[in-house]
């Protein structure tokens, strides 16, 4: 069942330009095309990853299908809730420990305080997260973002869409997050829509993948008919959209 659909999206944004150059237009102002008529659909329970060099429109396209931007054009479609992550860890009090960190955002969501307890316990084990009564800035960068897909866990939606989950991780920490997000998905049934510009993790994680490329999707395949070979495909792909 498809989850997920994107029928020809565009999205603009205008230029920044000078009061000097927006006399000399009339003020009406240059657009720059983001999106160019994008359409893709991911399935229930599917972990898919959108692949492209940065500024290729990746984040943009997770952000409308969010509801954080609105199209120009297009049509998005969404079965269920969404809980959206991005590469960093805003949000969080450096001074508070990572439990007083949850139970705040468990009153954000409207949690009761054993429905919070319980979100929280379910799902540090899941996440392998042993020691939760540290100060926040106490924790190492990796840890931090497990704590950020735990908070985005206790929201309890079926789609999780992520902006460059593994961003400022060493390869370590980020194979056990990658690791974590496959665990997620498979264990809790959730459809994981992903962004990222390094090849193993789409490799690695997805069953799926699109590569993006001066806002247009040039290429959807399954991973597995491309695995061992997605860089030189990348590589090619980018060079004939070039």
């Amino acid at each position: 069942m498809t989850i997920i659909e994107v029928e020809n999206i565009i999205k603009e944004f205008s230029l920044p330009l000078t009061l000097k150059d927006l006399a000399k237009l009339n003020l009406k102002l240059p657009q720059f095309k983001v999106l160019d008529k994008v359409s893709l659909s991911v399935g229930e329970g599917e972990i898919f990853a959108l692949l492209g060099p940065n500024s290729a429109g990746k984040t943009t396209l997770l952000k409308i299908i969010c509801k954080l931007l609105l199209p120009d054009k297009g049509k998005i479609k969404v079965k269920g809730s969404i809980s959206y992550l991005s590469g960093e860890t805003p949000g969080f009090y450096p001074q508070l420990t990572a439990q007083q960190n949850l139970e705040f955002f468990g009153t954000i969501y409207n949690l009761t305080p054993s429905q919070t307890k319980e979100r929280i316990r379910k799902y540090s084990q899941i996440l392998e997260i042993d020691n939760l009564n540290k100060p926040f800035w106490h924790y190492s960068t990796g840890l931090k973002h497990r704590l950020s897909l735990l908070r985005t866990l206790m929201i309890e939606a079926n789609i999780i869409i992520m902006d460059e989950p593994t961003k400022n991780l060493d390869p370590l920490a980020s194979k056990n997050l990658r690791r974590l997000i496959y665990k997620i998905s498979k264990e809790l049934n959730k459809t994981v829509l992903f962004a990222t510009h390094f090849l193993e993790e789409a490799e690695e994680i997805s069953e799926r993948l699109a590569i993006i490329d001066k806002g247009k999707i040039v290429l959807i395949k399954e991973t597995k008919e491309v695995k061992g070979c997605l860089g030189e495909l990348l590589k090619n792909t980018l060079k004939r959209n070039a």
